[in-house]
């Protein structure tokens, strides 16, 4: 059996404009205990279809859609009841992060013998960031 260790849980809907950044995030921070549950709320735009593409480009990912939209926190529980790893990340449709993140975020987390971690975010608009 293979042994995850990290769950990374994606709630998507309607940003067919901003996935393909998260989704090329996620290929920046492939590793084989990693798994990557795309988690499709009812997405009406292309979001659906990129998507599936992406189950089949980035390894350890599997999709999951919504026959009708629930929100925010009905994705996000679809994706914990999904998830196999021994700790979970959630990442938001429209967010990206720095390759080898994920990584370095267990690495720590473990070093710290924590249960819990909680990051701060950026908000990049053209080259501001806040």
């Amino acid at each position: 059996m293979h042994v995850v260790k990290l769950s990374v849980i994606v709630p998507f809907f309607n940003v067919q404009t901003y996935a393909p950044d998260t989704l090329r995030s996620l290929r920046a921070n492939i590793r084989e205990d990693f798994e990557f549950i795309l988690v499709d709320d009812c997405s009406t735009d292309g979001t659906a279809d990129i998507l599936l593409r992406a189950r089949d480009e980035i390894p350890g990912a599997v999709v999951h859609r919504h026959e009708q939209n629930g929100g925010l926190a009905t994705a996000r529980n679809t994706g914990l009841d999904a998830a196999r790893g021994q700790y979970i990340a959630f990442l938001d449709g429209d967010d990206w992060v720095a390759p080898g993140h994920f990584a370095e975020l267990l690495a720590r987390t473990e070093a710290l013998g924590c249960d819990f971690v909680r990051t701060d975010h950026v908000q990049v608009e053209r080259t501001h960031r806040t």
